[in-house]
């Protein structure tokens, strides 16, 4: 959502600004069918002076298209059949050029381009619609189209639109055939100007005007009608060009507008973060993303872009009213506050609801065993023995409990004696100085206070370790110990993520990550694609968290799946990315499955080194 909806709400704007339609209506207010329309478009640079191209189609309708057709073969029939040809049709495209050649219109000069003399028949024809071999006293529509170059200065103005339309083109007409149109006449323009310049202060009295603004300029369209009478006056209308406008800047709008939409698509997610940390760890997996924050942060986005794209369609609901640039510095800031306060507030209250960590103690009443053919109740879990195999008896009060029971306790719940005390060592515990028994069978970085549960051994942040085993026990007890004492922890194994979990006690502490080809899972990664999956996956792990610990156990299966080299690359970066971000690696191998010179190479890039072999 943070990335897909500004520009999901962009794409929305410029089509709704596209099927704008404009209106279609005489001065009066009344449906009327203009006797000459104009169609122009134009495409400017505004950087600096204004430059550019442009088409201009003028059409006639009805009686004016018989009698633009009459002015034509008078003036243009040469060989009097009382048709016009393409060769006069040529003539006619150059009487007009030469008609419009400095005119002046939308606050440029128009300077027609193309070597309309010498256009083949077929082109002539092609931009004489309606004339080449037409009979004169048809009301068919006939159209002319030319093209020209814009030249123009570029300071500030007004621009006068419809007076300048009359004088160019309804005087190009009569200037190269005599014919004076009067009646209802038809503008459409379209002018795409690239740059910081920018149309404003728009005066209409009966025409239509929309604008896509984009970051890299505006897009607008005009249309109007109006009466043409006799001696070529007709009614005015304006528009306002400012070389770099203040108020109207797509630039700097845009720049707001990007800015803001990331905030606000950004912050219902932030938001969503601190409060899932402010669940207990046990209930951080079951917190969920509120909805509102979300709906509104899509709403406001599509708000804000859609008048980005078309600042002229507030104009429809406030009459006069039109959105410029600079409001956006207002608007913005307050849609951001607005999301802002409305996620905290929806947060805050979701947090009354987190689940507070408790801890229920169950005292065990004994119970009287279940078959009179029991060897009696244990002594630790106070459930039936059922065999003398499984039963150990301490040797100081004789009481009972099952063998699994006693090695777990290590001490009589009777009389406190050691049960086992040619298997059991005394050790003072690093972190509170207090004294519990242990094995002597376990690695020391498994060894864990009985009484405050520090760790014995710690796993050195920034250091990489190298596991020599058969199998990854070592290894996992490592990373476990890592992750309960609160640190960052993941595994990246070639076995099945459940049953590493299970065989090893992983409890929700450790990420598991499995090499694997199957894509159905996002916590698969391409044991064949060390150097980008497999590597983008632990990069991104280290550089996002502080202290982290990383175990890749399988390192011979990777070198089967790959090449030597490439595993002793990906060994390379993980230890170097553990040394940037103060992590661990922790790399589990066989020596057995490999050769000693493999070994050797791989064992040089470790600080560490815990052979069990």
């Amino acid at each position: 959502m943070r990335r897909s909806a500004p520009l999901m709400a962009f794409i929305l704007s410029v089509c709704l600004a596209a099927g704008l339609p404009g209106i279609a209506s005489s001065q009066d207010g009344t449906d009327a069918v203009p006797g000459m329309v104009v169609n122009t478009s134009m495409q400017l640079t505004s950087i600096g002076d204004l430059d550019g191209s442009g088409t201009v189609t003028i059409t006639f309708r009805g009686d004016p298209a018989r009698e633009f057709r009459g002015h034509v073969l008078s003036e243009f029939d040469s060989d009097m059949n009382q048709m016009i040809e393409a060769d006069e049709a040529r003539s006619l495209l150059m009487a007009l050029s030469s008609a419009l050649d400095g005119k002046p219109y939308w606050g440029v000069a128009m300077e027609p381009s193309g070597d309309v003399a010498n256009v083949t028949e077929a082109t002539a024809e092609s931009m004489t619609a309606g004339l080449v071999l037409h009979s004169w006293h048809s009301t068919d529509d006939v159209s002319v189209r030319l093209d020209f170059q814009c030249r123009g200065e570029g300071f500030s103005k007004v621009i006068f639109i419809i007076q300048p339309a009359v004088d160019a083109f309804r005087g190009a007409v009569l200037d190269a055939t005599g014919y004076a149109f009067d009646g209802l006449m038809r503008l459409e323009h379209r002018v795409v100007a690239f740059g910081v310049g920018a149309f404003t202060d728009p005066d209409m009295t009966n025409g239509t005007i929309q604008e896509l603004r984009t970051p890299a300029g505006v897009v607008i369209w005009y249309t109007s009608e109006f009466e043409v009478d006799g001696s070529g006056s007709a009614s005015q209308e304006t528009i306002s060009y400012e070389e770099l406008s203040v108020v109207e800047n797509p630039q700097v709008a845009f720049v707001v507008l990007f800015i803001g939409s990331l905030v606000i698509a950004r912050l219902p997610a932030k938001r969503f973060e601190k409060f899932r940390k402010l669940h207990p760890k046990r209930y951080r997996k079951y917190a969920r993303p509120r909805l509102a924050p979300k709906v509104l942060a899509v709403a406001l986005l599509a708000v804000l872009w859609v008048l980005y794209a078309m600042p002229f369609l507030m104009g429809y609901v406030f009459e006069g009213f039109i959105l410029y640039s600079y409001y956006f510095l207002f608007l913005v800031p307050v849609a951001m506050a607005g999301q802002h306060a409305v996620t905290r507030y929806v947060y805050a209250k979701s947090s009354l609801d987190i689940p507070e960590e408790t801890v229920v103690e169950i005292k065990q009443a004994q119970l009287a065993p279940d078959e009179p053919e029991s060897l009696g109740l244990c002594a630790v879990c106070f459930k039936p023995i059922e065999s003398e195999a499984d039963m150990h008896t301490c040797d100081a009060c004789s009481i009972d409990m099952h063998v699994e029971c006693a090695q777990r306790a290590r001490v009589c719940p009777s009389c406190e004696e050691i049960l086992f005390p040619q298997d059991t060592r005394s050790i003072e515990c690093k972190a509170c100085g207090e004294s519990f028994l242990h094995s002597g069978m376990e690695d020391a970085y498994s060894i864990q206070c009985t009484r405050c549960g520090a760790f014995q051994e710690e796993v050195v942040a920034g250091k990489n370790y190298l596991v020599v085993d058969e199998d990854p026990t070592m290894a996992y007890r490592m990373i476990r110990a890592m992750g309960l004492s609160g640190r960052a922890a993941m595994a990246m194994t070639i076995e099945f993520p459940g049953k590493i979990r299970a065989d090893y006690e992983l409890g929700e502490e450790v990420d598991v990550r499995w090499f694997s080809e199957s894509t159905t899972d996002i916590d698969n990664v391409n044991p064949q694609d060390l150097e980008g999956d497999a590597m983008e996956t632990a990069s991104t792990f280290l550089a996002t968290t502080k202290r982290a610990g990383l175990l890749v156990d399988g390192i011979d299966q990777l070198i089967d799946l790959n090449d030597f080299d490439k595993v002793v690359a990906f060994i390379r970066r993980l230890n170097d990315l553990a040394a940037i971000h103060g992590s661990t690696i922790i790399i589990q191998v066989d020596k057995s499955k490999m050769d000693e010179d493999a070994y050797d190479v791989i064992s040089e890039e470790f600080d560490e080194i815990h052979d069990y072999t």
